[in-house]
């Protein structure tokens, strides 16, 4: 474990942190290299957000057919963390870092080029893997680069990884309306090749005198990889196999169910060769860290798959429309994580955090209000108070898992909790989708009774509604056909509205009773911790 303990980002001699800020102009190259790294493929998590239906009218492929893509992605994602880890022990991080941006511009070269279903979905496993290469061991080495001065790492990560996604989902409408939606993925390449070329001339070569066995247990991570496809696909198709009435969907079930009892098993078991795992999941702080991270990124994605949904589908507003509507939530986020980090105080850490879970509950609580009346200019309004909430949570699990587990383990925590982030923006997106269209269905199918029943309000809604087109000359079959088709048209909008609330309240009340449980777990077990040695911040 040699390799590993060399990676520590935090022990720096007591003489080097005399000024925070004084780093060698190298250290600030290298830094801007890793945030480059960083950046690029952070941003293709939610690229497609709104524009999603643009790649696939471009494939000529539907809905369902999608799934594949999102399960090629998936896959090489979470192949690539560990692979990425494994391959860093033997030939260091600068030379996986530079590999690994070539395979990710490699990929997104492919998917810009797909033709059809079968080509995106390999070109997006090679998209993945390649920026899961990088990210398994980016974070480590960007706190290596600040050294005495972690604390700005940390603020730089939770800017750059976080906040910068609400910005995404605008520069590829614009890119989709302007060129084509192939320029979403061949955008990218440039700038991962740049990145490539920082950091091989500005990250120090690091490559261990001997490669370093990593023992990975690939028998879990395949388990874990059938699991993830598992309830990506039980939530995708649910609507398509008719969910319990249906053999496949019950399959899908038993294997969500089954899968993780017999992963936990056989880790349990000890016959795993992963130690480092076990080791990790004994640190109570870290595993609450990884918690909250998963919530909060399940909570940032939910959110703006939803109103990215709003926006296209039922208010039909334009692509970049609905992209300026997201970017206030950017300048709020990184302003909100920048100032509690720059003004960092141990005493409030958790105050902060607990503040922000509450005012994010609360604001999308407020956003469920939202339906096919609300003004244009008060979403963002909505999006920019929750974003300022949300800003609040990245430096509290940042700091807190960085003091409450080991250094020797840093790099390895930091891919498992990848794979933490990964899982909800892969199956977050499908299960919101499925559930807000079943609740939609619900309602569509209430409206639909009520109007069969002919109940009072409906027979004035229909007399008005007639009586307008009567003034305008139709009369007979066309005069009903046209009442009908107003009264239909209106219940099929109420129904997708209802679907949105239903979907933002759920999110609203699990965020708050699971978000509030862990941030105050994670407060209690974090009162012992203290700031690293040679960390720049007491």
């Amino acid at each position: 474990m040699t390799a590993i303990a060399a990676t520590r980002p935090l022990q720096v001699p007591p003489e080097t942190a005399a000024s925070p800020m004084a780093l060698e102009p190298r250290q600030w190259l290298a830094a801007l290299a890793i945030l480059l790294v960083f950046f690029v493929p952070y941003q293709t998590l939610v690229q497609t957000v709104i524009t999603d239906d643009a790649v696939r009218k471009g494939i000529e492929a539907d809905e369902y057919d999608m799934t594949w893509v999102t399960v090629g992605y998936g896959v090489g994602v979470i192949y690539g963390v560990f692979a990425g880890l494994w391959l860093a022990l033997r030939i260091g991080a600068r030379y996986t870092l530079v590999l690994a941006m070539l395979v990710f511009c490699a990929g997104n070269l492919l998917c810009g080029a797909a033709t059809g279903l079968v080509s995106l979905a390999l070109a997006r496993f090679i998209e993945g893997f390649g920026k899961m290469l990088a990210m398994a061991i980016c974070r480590s080495t960007l706190y290596k680069q600040f050294g005495h001065t972690l604390l700005v790492a940390i603020g730089f990560y939770g800017v750059f990884a976080y906040s910068t996604r609400h910005v995404t989902p605008l520069v590829n409408a614009y890119l989709d309306v302007y060129l084509s939606w192939r320029w979403m993925y061949w955008g990218y390449v440039p700038v991962g090749l740049i990145a490539a070329a920082l950091v091989w001339r500005f990250i120090r070569p690091d490559r261990p005198p001997k490669a370093v066995h990593l023992p990975i247990d690939w028998l879990a991570v395949t388990t874990f990889v059938a699991w993830v496809v598992a309830i990506v696909f039980s939530f995708a198709w649910y609507r398509k196999w008719g969910g319990w009435t249906s053999n496949e969907f019950v399959v899908m079930v038993v294997l969500c169910v089954a899968l993780p009892i017999a992963l936990v098993a056989w880790l349990g078991s000890g016959f795993s060769p992963d130690e480092h795992l076990k080791r990790i999941l004994r640190s109570r702080v870290y595993v609450l860290c990884l918690t909250m991270r998963g919530l909060m990124l399940l909570h940032l994605v939910a959110v703006l798959t939803i109103v990215g949904m709003y926006c296209t589908e039922l208010r039909a507003y334009p692509r970049i429309t609905a992209g300026w509507l997201m970017v206030p939530t950017s300048v709020t986020m990184a302003t909100t994580t920048f100032l509690t980090t720059r003004f960092h105080r141990r005493s409030l850490r958790h105050v902060w955090g607990i503040t922000g879970i509450l005012g994010a509950a609360a604001c999308v609580w407020w956003l469920s209000s939202i339906d096919n009346f609300t003004p244009k200019e008060h979403v963002p309004v909505m999006l920019a108070c929750w974003g300022a909430f949300v800003g609040l949570i990245p430096p509290v699990f940042l700091t807190d898992e960085v003091e409450g587990l080991d250094p020797k383990d840093m790099v390895y925590a930091a891919a498992i909790g990848i794979v933490g982030l990964v899982v909800p923006i892969i199956t977050v997106p499908t299960a919101t989708g499925t559930v807000i269209k079943a609740w939609s269905d619900r309602a569509l199918d209430v409206y639909r009774l009520n109007i069969r029943e002919n109940r009072p309000a409906v027979e004035q809604a229909s007399a008005r509604v007639a009586d307008y087109f009567h003034q305008r000359g139709l009369s007979g079959a066309d005069l009903k056909q046209e009442t009908s088709g107003v009264l239909g048209g209106f219940v099929t909008l109420e129904s997708v509205a209802h679907g949105f609330k239903s979907g933002l309240r759920f999110l609203s009340l699990m965020m708050l009773g699971i978000g509030l449980l862990v941030a105050i777990s994670l407060a209690r077990a974090a009162r012992g911790l203290r700031a690293p040695p040679g960390s720049g911040y007491t």
